[in-house]
């Protein structure tokens, strides 16, 4: 059975290839189009968007689509971007969804009916998102935030139903969370998190004896280790949250390239909040994030968001809920998931090179190293970054982040 999607497309295609609708002409309007075809404008919205990125159309702002001609060079000048294909990719893929956000949706932008959790389009689109990598969730425990900063920072702020008032964090850990900690003046308290994991008697000593409101963890992809918990350590992590009632911030920004079961995936006593960020799959600079809240904290976290924002950025809501609609979030993913793991790849081959190595664990991007028990570190540090933001006490740790092929060549050379 043909879909709307595909009759309208056919149509719109024959149309331009028979002349009908020759260069330079006005496609009609996404309220025609959506009457002749008996669909709503969403649809038509979706062919539209194909038809743009295919290069049969193009946008003119104010004005609506017309057959492509030599004009789209006047419509879309150049922009300077960063040498890589990546942002490329992501960037011209939303820059499309941006467009379609403006053009043909004057009721949607002047009649939004308010829902502070966020775009409905959006919530929906993400809540898809999670399924596919193991985080199942209503879709009303799902709230959009101005990034992930701004829902922790909710999070650091808000009373928690524990009534606790201590956060833990692993060390090293995101240098944002640990800025956020300390330009606060948070009671805290940390664990260390080494490229074998953490001590988890040390965990429990802490849960048992402290007052923590929350524990705030990168269970995959760590930044900056690279390394994840296993299933085993996972399951034995939420047990002892429920034990000592202390709640999990899962921070899960590399969500879209783990390979096993995030954190929230084991949870079964409503401990862990879920963060996942976008910035990573299309560029940083988009500042939206999801959080998944136990219901037992959503009514306070949205009290507090109020005071902070009334609704996150809705025109960006909803080039990101297009955006992930029409395939080109899942586009971009699978191609960085390649590049990540060619990355790897081209890693290991240098390294299995050079045996007798000191500890170390790989990041999508990077290889660190755990320089505690080698002499001649001060000299190595030429080759690397030590992290020091990653770390509360920076003056007593060893890590050594090598970023590219040559610095690691002369790093392993160097020992």
């Amino acid at each position: 059975m043909v879909t709307k999607v595909e009759e309208i497309r056919s149509y719109l295609i024959a149309s331009i290839q028979n002349g009908k609708l020759a260069p330079g002409d006005r496609l009609p309007s996404i309220r025609q189009l959506a009457n002749q075809f008996s669909c709503n404008k969403d649809t038509v919205q979706r062919v539209l968007m194909e038809l743009r990125f295919d290069n049969y159309i193009y946008a003119k702002p104010r004005s609506g689509y017309y057959v492509f001609d030599s004009h789209q060079e006047e419509v879309e000048e150049g922009v300077s971007l960063p040498n890589s294909e990546i942002a490329n990719i992501a960037y011209d893929d939303f820059r499309l969804c941006l467009n379609e956000t403006l053009i043909g949706r004057e009721d949607y932008l002047f009649n939004y009916y308010y829902r502070q959790e966020g775009l409905l389009d959006l919530s929906k689109a993400v809540a898809k998102l999670m399924e596919e990598t193991g985080v199942y969730v209503p879709l009303d425990d799902i709230v959009i935030t101005a990034g992930t900063q701004q829902a922790l920072f909710i999070l650091t702020q808000v009373t928690f139903p524990n009534r606790k008032s201590r956060v833990l964090i692993e060390e090293p850990t995101y240098p944002r969370m640990i800025e956020l900690i300390k330009t606060q003046n948070l009671p805290y308290e940390t664990i260390s998190r080494g490229t074998h994991g953490i001590d988890f008697q040390r965990l429990e000593e802490i849960f048992q004896t402290q007052s923590i409101k929350f524990f705030y963890v990168i269970p995959r992809m760590h930044n900056p280790l690279g390394t994840s918990y296993n299933p085993v350590e996972m399951k034995r992590l939420i047990e002892m949250a429920e034990k000592y009632d202390v709640y999990i911030v899962e921070d899960d920004y590399m969500s879209d390239f783990a390979s096993q079961s995030p954190l929230h995936y084991y949870d079964t006593h409503g401990r862990v909040i879920y963060l996942k960020s976008f910035s990573k799959a299309i560029f940083p600079a988009l500042r939206l994030a999801a959080i998944c809240l136990p219901q037992a904290l959503k009514s306070t976290f949205m009290a507090y968001k109020k005071l902070m924002d009334y609704d996150t950025n809705l025109i960006l809501q909803k080039a990101l809920a297009l955006y992930i609609e029409n395939g080109l979030y899942a586009k971009n993913s699978q191609y960085l998931k390649y590049r990540y793991q060619k990355d790897l790849a081209n890693s290991k081959s240098i390294l299995a090179d050079h045996p007798n190595l000191p500890s170390y664990s790989l990041h999508h991007d990077s290889v660190l190293f755990d320089c505690s028990k080698l002499d001649n570190f001060k000299i190595l540090r030429q080759y690397g970054d030590t992290l020091e933001n990653y770390f509360c006490q920076k003056s007593h740790q060893s890590l050594l982040q090598v970023k590219n092929d040559s610095c690691l060549k002369q790093f392993l050379g160097s020992l």
